[in-house]
């Protein structure tokens, strides 16, 4: 039974509904970053700052960086996932931090 279901699915069907998520979550990421940057901006408190750029590196750093090493330079796909990684671990922790940190007024 589920060797009939993975048969009748189209792969390139698959492949542009995967492009067209990873298109939707970069813009996301850019407008909660956008969003953040803004709330930093007007409170001027500095862990929002950490926060702003957490997301920044979680959500819209790792769409650009694989289409510049992946689709431009052709960089092998692992390589491209691990520097991703990386960027995500980081700014999850910077999230982390700013959610922490206690605010100074």
């Amino acid at each position: 039974m589920f060797d009939i279901t993975l048969q009748s699915i189209d792969l390139e069907t698959l492949r542009v509904v995967r492009q067209a998520s990873e298109a939707i979550i970069f813009l996301f990421g850019l407008a909660i970053s956008y969003i953040a940057y803004t709330a930093y901006r007007q409170n001027q408190s500095r862990p929002m700052l950490f926060i702003a750029v957490g997301f920044v590196l979680v959500l819209f750093v790792p769409g650009a960086v694989a289409v510049v090493l992946f689709l431009l330079l052709g960089v092998p796909s692992p390589v491209v996932n691990s520097v991703n990684q990386f960027f995500e671990l980081a700014g999850l922790g910077l999230i982390l931090y700013g959610l922490w940190v206690p605010r100074r007024d």
